[in-house]
């Protein structure tokens, strides 16, 4: 069984890349040809025991790369903030053009081959095509695309992920750290369910996750919540 990861080199990506090395996977790590830290990747996923994928964002290429290596799943980890945007030089609605506009290719990719893998998609709570900020409207709208891909499917609502990332993101953990005792509060009330739909959650326990969710027999599905621990 092969996995493709769209998105290997992001903060829960790279997790899922070693977990499923570590479990026997044959593991396809995708890293953009034009990355500054290809070869730092490069390196990283080869002492994984993951093979380095540098097709580009080409849905016929990709395509092509599907029918190549039939993959079992397909997990799409897109996403990107601000600083990375900035520094990638992506104008406009940078979610719009990233969340959306790669996730897009990766269906229509996984689509164009042939070989129906199972797109295993990383969302976020509160993802909706019609909701106010920009972030959880294009996670929305990437959603209606893997949904009507006429693929397996399963999509990944979680909360907030805490942990070391590359890049700083105090606004986030401060927010974490103040809804995760929110919720401690709403549990001694009676919000259980409320606490385990939104309570944080860490890179190591969705990996984990996802690959769970990718590899059972159930599929078309959202999973958020307790279904993510």
């Amino acid at each position: 069984m092969t996995a493709f990861v769209l998105g290997a080199t992001g903060f829960v990506g790279r997790e899922v890349v070693r977990q499923l090395a570590v479990r026997g996977t044959t593991v396809i790590a995708h890293v953009r040809p034009d990355s500054s830290s290809l070869a730092k990747w490069t390196q990283t996923f080869k002492e994984l025991g993951a093979g380095v994928d540098t097709t580009p964002w080409d849905a016929a290429a990709m395509a092509a790369r599907f029918r190549e290596t039939r993959p079992a799943q397909v997990y799409v980890l897109i996403g990107t903030t601000k600083s990375a945007a900035k520094r990638d030089k992506v104008d406009g609605n940078i979610y719009e053009a990233i969340d959306l506009g790669l996730t897009q290719i990766a269906v229509d990719a996984a689509r164009g081959s042939e070989t129906a893998p199972r797109l295993v998609y990383l969302s976020s709570i509160g993802a909706d095509a019609g909701a106010r900020s920009a972030y959880l409207q294009a996670r929305g709208k990437a959603e209606d695309a893997v949904r009507s891909s006429g693929l397996p499917w399963v999509i990944a609502r979680p909360s907030f992920i805490t942990g070391d990332r590359d890049e700083s993101r105090i606004g986030e953990r401060s927010a974490a750290i103040v809804g995760d005792g929110l919720l401690a509060v709403a549990r001694v009330f009676g919000g259980k369910k409320v606490r385990e739909k939104y309570r944080s959650t860490t890179p190591d326990v969705l990996a984990s996750a996802l690959i769970r969710l990718a590899e059972a027999p159930e599929h078309d599905r959202i999973a958020e919540g307790s279904d993510l621990r």
